[in-house]
């Protein structure tokens, strides 16, 4: 070994040696094989080389390991500020979930605070209903209990009430004799029919106001009001001026001497002549007529009086009744002269004024005072007996 020659030294450590890698590229680019340098060159070149490609991939590696590790604080910065990001964004958005929760719940809290105090109201109104409505019914079980106990002479009697009282309604507001009386005499016909004696006392007091509306009766009011509204019907036909309507006499033709045809000419003439005048003797002055706007307010006013009249007729106002004829006879004189159908119309309106208005009404309260003593024993009777 040591007795080699530096030479083979050398080769030895050329063959040791590998040959650097060629790139595909330059493979590819350069496919002719290039003529082998000598040993000492090759031997000498990789000694030189080594060490610089040496340093440049170790600051390569430095260089993207620090490059990586630039953006590996640059995105752990990034997702520290997307996460304070979203942690702020969170807590706002839970802090007006809470608050808007809050809201939800007053409201809520309010809601069910009202619907109790509605549902408190409503118990109580249905707890009052309750008690009025078991009222009614204690009250229509109490009628009920206390029609069963009410027989066919007690629906009688209260019917014989209800007339009496009826009657003297009739003879005090409405001054009718006439429906008092037959009021009275349904009354009597009905305690006719119960037969009881104890029922003479109010029997006796009909017979006696009976015969006391039999007085009264004889005004026939509803007579009088029509006579009333016949007048009115009459007065409104009057006419304050009637213009003459003669018819000429007819005169046969004389066949003479002409002495005789002249003499029966001017007698034709003269007749013709007087027909036009007509003379009227009147012991009154005479009124000067009217305008047609004035007749028309005549007229009316005398409608009005003639309804006047009928009016204090119903409502027995005698004064005031009389009171509206006299005016209506008064105008009828006054602007109704010249029409024939005047006199006639005054002789009827002083037969309506002259009748009585106001006739006396006898007192029918006896038999209603005497029913309702009867009334008030028998219903003790009645509760003795139970």
């Amino acid at each position: 070994m040591s007795g080699d020659k530096p030479e083979d030294k050398k080769d030895v450590a050329a063959e040791s040696i590998p040959a650097a890698p060629v790139p595909p590229a330059a493979a590819a680019k350069k496919p002719e094989v290039k003529p082998a340098e000598p040993p000492k060159a090759a031997a000498a070149k990789p000694e030189q080389v080594k060490p610089k490609r040496t340093g440049v991939v170790i600051a390569l590696l430095a260089l993207l390991i620090a490059v990586l590790a630039l953006a590996l604080s640059a995105w752990l910065y990034q997702q520290d500020y997307l996460a304070s990001l979203t942690k702020d964004t969170t807590v706002s958005d839970l802090r007006s979930d809470i608050q808007s929760l809050s809201a939800s719940q007053a409201e809520l809290v309010a809601s069910l605070s009202a619907q109790r105090e509605a549902l408190a109201q409503l118990r109580l109104d249905s707890n009052g209903q309750l008690n009025a409505l078991n009222r009614r019914s204690q009250e229509v079980e109490t009628k009920l209990q206390s029609l069963a106990t009410v027989d066919r002479r007690d629906w009688l009697l209260a019917e014989v009430e209800y007339l009496l009282r009826l009657a003297n309604q009739r003879a005090q507001l409405s001054h009718d004799p006439r429906a008092a009386a037959q009021l009275l005499s349904s009354a009597d016909a009905i305690l006719r029919e119960l037969d009881d004696t104890a029922l003479h006392q109010v029997r006796a007091e009909l017979a006696k106001e009976m015969s006391a509306l039999q007085n009264s009766a004889d005004i026939d009011i509803e007579g009088v009001y029509l006579a009333l509204q016949g007048l009115a019907t009459e007065a409104a036909k009057l006419q304050l001026y009637q213009a003459p309507s003669f018819v000429a006499e007819e005169t046969e033709e004389v066949t003479g001497e002409w002495q005789e045809r002249l003499q029966n000419g001017l007698d034709r003439a003269w007749s013709k002549l007087r027909s036009y005048i007509r003379i009227r003797h009147h012991d009154e002055g005479f009124k000067a007529q009217l305008a047609p706007e004035q007749e028309a307010a005549l007229r009316a006013s005398l409608r009005l009086m003639f309804e006047q009249a009928q009016m204090a007729l119903l409502a027995n106002r005698p004064v005031l009744y009389q009171r509206a004829l006299d005016k209506a006879a008064v105008w009828l004189q006054e602007y109704y002269q010249l029409d024939d159908h005047r006199d006639g119309l005054l002789k009827q309106i002083a037969t309506v004024r002259d009748m009585p208005v106001s006739p006396e009404m006898a007192d029918i309260s006896g038999s209603l005072r005497s029913l309702k003593v009867y009334l008030k024993s028998h219903r003790w009777q009645q509760e003795v007996r139970k």
